[in-house]
């Protein structure tokens, strides 16, 4: 793949982003629970997971689950919270200020990621310029909510 089709579907992957846990909330106001809605979602992503692994997966890589670091699943627990977060605070400050504060929130860490180059991200040390965009990034963000 070229760089211009990571682009448009990294671009593509934010748009559905912003549609998929709105839609989520939806699901917690009709069962009357953000757990419930939480669960309901990762059952759904599961069985679509294991039904691409069944026609896509890499066979080979099951008996390589033990040698992962623990600390490394963390992001399956990280993403529970995550859905019944949004599912949580999305009816209580709507979809707006939420992906704001939810994009400024991963502008600041993203940069203090690939400054410290944890996580295996190539190291990308902070320079004003990149302070100053975020800041931009942020300020626009914040901008379209008033």
């Amino acid at each position: 793949m070229q760089t211009s089709t990571f682009v448009l579907v990294a671009l593509l992957m934010g748009m559905i982003v912003a549609i998929y846990l709105p839609m989520n909330s939806s699901v917690a106001r009709y069962l009357g629970s953000s757990i419930a809605a939480t669960v309901t979602f990762f059952v759904v992503a599961l069985m679509t997971s294991i039904f691409i692994f069944i026609f896509y997966g890499a066979y080979d890589s099951i008996p390589k689950i033990g040698k992962v670091p623990l600390y490394l699943y963390l992001p399956g627990f990280i993403a529970a919270f995550m859905v019944i977060g949004t599912t949580f605070l999305i009816p209580k400050i709507g979809a707006r200020t939420f992906f704001i504060l939810l994009v400024s929130g991963q502008i600041l860490m993203a940069i203090i990621v690939s400054h410290l180059g944890i996580l295996e991200s190539p190291k990308d040390p902070i320079t004003l310029k990149k302070i100053l965009g975020a800041a931009l990034v942020i300020a626009g963000a914040a901008l379209s909510a008033g």
